[in-house]
């Protein structure tokens, strides 16, 4: 039978300038698999997406559209580690069980799938012992963190009148209801999620989407990249001011700048000045006599896989280095900059300024 692609799921990445990510793995579940097998639907692999294929009947229309409204859902699988040390990871651990879906997203040609949780209920049975305007209870399972009474439905005795989901306590009123009696309570708990997945994918198909176009619709997980400020050390032996050094982004032309280092960002560092800097405290016991500069972006850097390729050490604007090294992907520092301020992970570069 003849076939015709329906739609991309896609992995976008912006750490990569093409944006294409091949760090991870779009995987059918089992039910969806099963589905599709049964409604001629196919899928191919490639390195950043996948591509579905719908069989169509001997009048050209896609077997899969008498189905409408038809639900697939994907696990997103990452191949390596990798990815873990390039990708801003808060977003999806904001969600109790990350989910990027096409519901409440206007069709398009290629569509940005919105990051959103999925949801599960956790429902028991629970026996008033002694019946009152709050009576405790101790539930089996953990509700979500932040569950309010209005977020918890009792079938069979009173409303609920407070939760608290770290200890698993509810009290409920029973006061119009004899001991003894059995009654169902739900309240929302964390969705379990496919083994192996970072998040997954949900995808609702009506008749319009299961229409071929002539190129292939694209549904799309973007990925964004993790960011930190830069830290750079400079040891050197120089005796004279160092109150103008600083990293500058030399790329030509009148552009905005990929990083800057203001005042505030400078310090030299002495045993009264080191603080709670892992790094610091390091150099100058390594170095003994030498001076140690900690230099530190004014604002967060993305990781991105080009590097910049233009920056430089000056002092007085006259360039020292050139072509400084960015600070790896894994080299990392947790920095308290003064007692005020909290603590931030930096990614950070060693300098040498030494003459002997």
């Amino acid at each position: 039978m003849p076939s015709a692609p329906l739609f991309d799921l896609r992995v976008t990445h912006d750490y990569y300038a093409d944006l294409r990510c091949g760090d991870f793995a779009i995987v059918p579940d089992a039910v969806t698999e099963s589905a599709m097998a049964r409604l001629r639907l196919t899928h191919k692999s490639y390195a950043d997406r996948i591509r579905v294929f719908a069989e169509l009947d001997a009048k050209g229309d896609v077997i899969a559209a008498a189905a409408a409204p038809l639900s697939l859902a994907f696990a997103l699988q990452p191949r390596g580690s990798g990815y873990a040390a390039i990708t801003r990871l808060s977003e999806l651990a904001q969600q109790p069980a990350p989910l990027f879906t096409n519901d409440g997203v206007a069709p398009a040609d290629s569509s940005l799938l919105r990051l959103t949780t999925r949801r599960a209920t956790a429902r028991e049975n629970l026996v008033v012992s002694t019946p009152g305007g709050a009576e405790p209870f101790v539930l089996a399972g953990t509700p979500l963190d932040g569950t309010k009474p209005a977020d918890v439905t009792v079938v069979g005795a009173g409303a609920v009148k407070s939760v608290i989901p770290a200890s698993k306590r509810v009290t409920i009123d029973t006061s119009a209801v004899p001991a003894g009696t059995a009654f169902q309570i739900s309240y929302p708990v964390r969705a379990a999620m496919s083994r192996g997945a970072l998040v997954e994918i949900a995808l609702t198909l009506n008749a319009q989407l299961l229409t071929p176009m002539p190129a292939p619709r694209a549904f799309v997980i973007p990925l964004n990249s993790a960011d930190a400020r830069w830290a750079y050390y400079v040891v050197t032996d120089f005796s004279g001011d160092l109150s103008t050094l600083g990293i500058v982004d030399a790329t030509p032309g009148n552009g905005p700048r990929a990083i800057s280092v203001s005042g505030a960002g400078r310090i030299e560092l002495t045993a009264a000045t080191v603080g709670l800097d892992p790094v610091g405290a390091d150099l100058l016991r390594r170095y003994p006599g030498q001076r140690v500069v900690r230099l530190i972006s004014d604002a967060t850097i993305p990781t991105r896989d080009a590097p910049l390729g233009a920056l430089e050490l000056r002092l007085n604007n006259a360039a020292l280095l050139t072509r400084l090294p960015n600070p790896p992907l894994d080299r990392l520092v947790l920095l308290q900059t003064d007692a005020a301020a909290p603590r931030q992970t930096v990614r950070y570069q060693v300098l040498s300024l030494l003459t002997n």
